[in-house]
């Protein structure tokens, strides 16, 4: 299994719809340091999208690109970032970036300082067309459920965890390469992955329940 997660943020995604539910509105617990990896590996779809339009996925580190695999991947290491307890709040950068380059004549929009936000459901990104000026956009959306999530007492574990383009990932395509792969709400990435939740700082246990 690819590790991919969105970082505790997105992977603490999964879960924050069930417990949401079950918290008081308004409710934040304290938050808790996270170190783990993420991988976001292209959807078949949007791998088929891509190469028709000649457009390559490519990698900056510390973030690596793999292409041994269905379709292409980027790991990104976590090394800092913090979630609540109640995994109603917080997230995580995501080390690295990420661009998106046409073979034919350079064109490109690269996605740098990545961020999954908990509390927004989405994952941030500075995007810069063809170099040009940069801007933060939410990048990602996702739509989640503990059917892809699973909290226990050594972290957080994802699995097929659905990354949608968002209205400004789709507008940031069109204007690098003239059109966008996929339009907004679409899946572009699909994500497994782990991080840990770093214990020695907690007053209380992790072994949270849905």
């Amino acid at each position: 299994m690819r590790r991919t997660a969105l970082t505790i943020a997105v992977l603490a995604l999964g879960l924050a719809a069930p417990v949401e539910a079950a918290s008081p509105a308004g409710a934040i617990g304290p938050q808790v340091p996270v170190k783990g990896a993420t991988t976001f590996c292209l959807t078949p779809a949007a791998d088929q999208a891509l190469k028709a339009q000649h457009v390559d996925l490519r990698a900056t580190a510390p973030a690596t690109l793999d292409t041994t695999g269905p379709t292409p991947c980027v790991s990104f290491p976590i090394t800092s970032g913090a979630v609540a307890l109640d995994l109603i709040s917080g997230g995580a950068p995501l080390d690295g970036a990420i661009a998106f380059v046409r073979t034919t004549d350079g064109s490109r929009a690269d996605f740098t300082h990545l961020f999954s936000n908990v509390t927004r459901r989405t994952v941030t990104a500075v995007a810069r067309v063809n170099y040009g000026p940069a801007a933060e956009i939410d990048f990602l959306t996702y739509t989640v459920s503990t059917d892809h999530v699973r909290l226990g007492l050594d972290g957080i574990d994802a699995a097929g965890l659905p990354l949608n383009l968002a209205p400004a990932g789709a507008q940031t395509f069109r204007q690098a390469l003239g059109t966008s792969p996929l339009a907004a709400g679409q899946q572009l990435f699909a994500g497994d992955g782990h991080v840990d939740l770093v214990r020695s700082v907690l007053a209380v246990p992790v072994g949270l329940t849905n």
